[in-house]
């Protein structure tokens, strides 16, 4: 699809144009206060619909939804798609753990349309790390900050890794190929963290050390510290961490294979 649409910047990428290239008409519906659901594709025969509904105001959450869709359609998924997306809008579904292989497969395809991997890889080669790369991602591409910063963890080289978190607790970890330590969802966050302040309402929107044992099960660490960037995801209730590990603290986190 990226071909076909010549897709060569960020602006190219009209997802909406895209959905209707490939037979679907999105229709923005009024919320309905027992679905929970903000966006859901509708087959009859040969006929597509991608239904919106009113309350996803957030552009990027929009678009995303959209797109995660249209990967539905794209890529041929069969299984009844009410029950594959209950669960609120396709952000909501990045922000928690999913077993299932259609919403993984949808999600990517979203994510590889709205953010492509040609166009953003060289971006996310950068050093320090912060979540200020994936602000600059979400702005030019028109997605949110959770897409573009979990964007950025998969196709950096760097050691880091996105953690979303919810009423203390990790909801879900998405870590660049090189992060090695494992932060398991259902970990309490700890008081040293970014995290723990920034859902007690402290503002500290900055990248900042803290103890590598704020988020890493080590026993002996030798004082290695950890960068953590967070910031609070208002909407969904929750805080996103984007944390880095330092070459000189690589060793002693057990990064080296």
């Amino acid at each position: 699809m990226l071909r076909e649409f010549g897709v060569e910047a960020a602006e190219h990428i009209e997802v909406e144009a895209m959905a209707a290239r490939a037979g679907a008409v999105i229709v923005t519906s009024p919320a309905d206060p027992i679905d929970s659901a903000t966006a859901r594709l509708v087959r009859v025969g040969d006929r597509a619909t991608i239904r919106v509904t009113e309350r996803l105001r957030h552009p990027g959450a929009r678009r995303f939804s959209i797109a995660h869709e249209l990967g539905h359609l794209v890529l041929g998924h069969e299984e009844p798609l009410r029950r594959l997306c209950e669960g609120g809008t396709a952000e909501s579904r990045l922000a928690r753990e999913s077993a299932h292989q259609l919403e993984t497969e949808a999600n990517a395809f979203a994510a590889e349309l709205l953010m492509p991997e040609a166009l953003v890889r060289r971006r996310c080669e950068v050093s320090p790390v912060s979540l200020e790369p994936s602000r600059a991602i979400a702005h030019d591409f028109r997605v949110s900050l959770l897409a573009a910063a979990r964007r950025f963890v998969e196709l950096t080289s760097e050691r880091c890794a996105l953690v979303f978190v919810t009423r203390g607790t990790v909801r879900w970890v998405a870590r660049s190929t090189t992060f090695r330590p494992c932060i398991e969802p259902g970990r309490r966050v700890e008081r040293d963290s970014v995290a723990w302040d920034i859902e007690r309402g402290a503002v500290h929107d900055e990248a900042q050390e803290v103890p590598a044992s704020a988020w890493l099960e080590i026993s002996d660490d030798g004082g290695a510290e950890i960068v953590e960037h967070a910031v609070p995801v208002t909407e969904m209730g929750a805080v996103a961490s984007l944390l880095w590990i330092r070459e000189k603290h690589a060793a002693s986190l057990r990064c080296y294979d």
